[in-house]
């Protein structure tokens, strides 16, 4: 199974269109909030993908979770935007709030910085963001892969 995984697109409907396009054989796309409506309704133009998004902090007014779960091939995938637990001031809070869940896997946006580590038995990544990276970051995305021989989480160059 393979997953992609974008944020923070702030508008650019047309970039997250084509990171989805770019990565055909994906069988999920994420996205961890800011602008949500970038990826509302792309399941009528991708409907073999399942499309899961949850709001940001400049998605206040669109309907939709702050926070989500998704399984995928056993693997329990926890999803926020990051703003309301506090990630711009450390991850314990998501962390915690992950392993609350069960899950496996920890996604969050919101610092426009990419990480990518493993920390005790979970993976916790931010893609940074497809449209406007920080701190000398560039813009860019995360691809999940699930297979029988466990999880590999990486961070993509998005070349516009």
């Amino acid at each position: 199974m393979k997953i992609l995984v974008m944020s923070d697109s702030h508008g650019r409907r047309d970039l997250v269109r084509r990171c989805i396009e770019k990565h055909s054989d994906v069988g999920i796309v994420l996205h961890l909030g800011d602008n949500v409506f970038d990826i509302e309704n792309l399941d009528d133009i991708f409907p073999d993908k399942r499309i899961v998004y949850v709001r940001g902090n400049c998605d206040e007014t669109r309907k939709g979770p702050l926070t989500a779960c998704v399984e995928a091939d056993g693997v329990r995938i926890f999803l926020t935007h990051g703003h309301a637990h506090a990630v711009k001031y450390g991850l314990n809070v998501l962390m915690s709030e992950a392993r609350k869940n069960g899950a496996q896997i920890a996604l969050y946006g919101h610092t426009h910085v990419p990480y990518n580590q493993y920390h005790d038995g979970l993976y916790v990544m931010n893609p940074g963001s497809l449209a406007l990276p920080r701190d000398s970051s560039r813009a860019g995305y995360g691809l999940i892969e699930i297979c029988p021989q466990g999880i590999m989480t990486n961070i993509v160059e998005f070349r516009q």
